[in-house]
């Protein structure tokens, strides 16, 4: 009996000891997961579609919910005290604000002005905002050396109380440009077109035209929002569905699909998302009130604070702006795209594998063109993204008009002749 109660306690310890090191193997097996997931290309995504198989959506939302939840609270104690979160400095007050070409001549000796550039604009929480808040930096294309800038680059920090939370929004001219959806080769998943029908890629005789590239909405089973491409439904529209549009006569809207249904027989494509960030230069009432509103990717407690993209329009319809932001809430992500011009906005895809926009180069004459940088630092992304590698998702990309342009040096006579052909089809 003396013997059993002595052994008792070594066993005790034992036990301790093994739950010890099983509780120690966990956090470092979490931690390793949590740093692979955000390193290795595809891993997240193909995790989380193994958890929902098993466990189903929502207890895999539950997991992303709490994650992202706790990842917040770390990052709000560690940046505490913290200089903004910044992808780029502020340009030099000298440095030319247009590239050679990109201006109008001057007038009675007044200094040229860009034909075109978007306005700059005030940053909303000067105590988080750096330098190169609201300044418009333009992104000469390689492609066309000394043409006019037909797309510019901005900062914002929509979030007081985030001093990492940061958007980055682009500006593009539309008239330089053509806009095209493309479908996944699985998403959004449609029993109305063949898999055989869906290359998921850029058309090879336009990669060459494309300067950039990135990336369209959500995954059908999360809200199950419409697509309209090439005569086809993918998935039929819904009422309450924030719609990005193109019509037939090259015009873009961004409304609830409501109040745009009317326009059916007249649009030439069509990508819905979760309800409007911006409508009517309005913010949504839901995301004026309320941080963690639901609804916007944070499906169960609406905790997550995540990398976001989105769409937006200006108001005369001449500016199409993409942004990108890290540490984002849907409330900030709204505030951010209005900040910054839009008067009506889409949220795109979220999550840290989806959102990027990527820069194509043809560096080698004998290679397809390849993506060369994406518009902030952090992004994952194959260099033949798009171009040869198809993807399961849908996206968007941006073809040059060069009658609009001008020709550059790196822009084949044969790219110039399917632009042409393009634009009179």
């Amino acid at each position: 009996m003396a013997e059993d109660k002595k052994e008792r306690p070594v066993r005790r310890r034992k036990w301790l000891r093994r739950l010890g090191y099983l509780g120690l193997f966990g956090v470092v097996s979490s931690l390793g997961l949590w740093v692979a997931v955000h390193e290795v290309e595809g891993l997240g995504p193909a995790i989380a579609d193994g958890l929902r198989s098993v466990l189903g959506p929502r207890a895999v939302a539950w997991m992303e919910d709490v994650a992202y939840g706790a990842q917040d609270d770390f990052n709000q104690w560690r940046y505490k005290d913290a200089a903004p979160k910044t992808f780029w400095e502020a340009p030099t007050e000298d440095a030319a604000p247009v590239a050679s070409g990109a201006t109008t001549a001057a007038v009675d000796g007044a200094p040229a002005v860009p034909s075109w550039y978007p306005e700059p604009f005030a940053a909303p929480h000067p105590s988080v905002s750096t330098p190169a808040d609201g300044i418009w930096v333009p992104i000469e294309d390689p492609a066309l050396p000394g043409a006019p800038i037909a797309m510019y680059k901005s900062m914002v920090h929509p979030d007081e109380r985030r001093s990492f939370s940061a958007l980055a929004v682009v500006a593009i001219d539309v008239s330089a440009f053509e806009l095209h959806l493309v479908a996944g080769t699985t998403e959004p998943f449609s029993m109305r077109v063949r898999r055989e029908d869906r290359p998921g890629k850029i058309p090879e005789e336009q990669v060459d035209l494309v300067p950039a590239a990135f990336n369209g909405g959500f995954k059908a089973t999360h809200g199950h929002y419409g697509m309209l491409l090439d005569g086809i439904e993918y998935l039929p529209p819904r009422d309450i569905a924030c719609t990005f549009a193109r019509y037939e006569d090259g015009h873009f809207r961004i409304a609830t699909y409501s109040s745009l249904k009317a326009d059916k027989e007249e649009l030439l494509f069509y990508r819905q998302t979760p309800p409007c960030l911006v409508e009517d230069g309005k913010v949504h009432e839901k995301l004026r009130y309320s941080e963690y509103a639901k609804g916007w990717g944070a499906t169960v407690s609406g905790e997550t604070v995540i990398r976001r993209s989105a769409i937006g329009l200006s108001e005369d319809g001449k500016t199409i702006f993409y942004g990108l932001g890290e540490a984002m809430t849907a409330q900030s992500l709204a505030r951010g795209m209005k900040a910054a011009g839009a008067h009506a906005a889409a949220e795109l895809d979220v999550n840290h594998s989806y959102p990027r926009f990527l820069f194509y180069e043809r560096r080698d004459p004998e290679q397809p063109p390849i993506a060369t940088h994406a518009i902030i630092p952090g992004i994952k992304y194959p260099k033949d993204q798009y171009v040869t590698r198809p993807s399961n998702r849908d996206f968007f990309y941006l073809t040059r008009n060069l009658r609009k342009q001008g020709k550059g040096a790196a822009v084949t006579p044969e790219a110039d002749d399917k632009q042409v052909a393009t634009t009179e089809e």
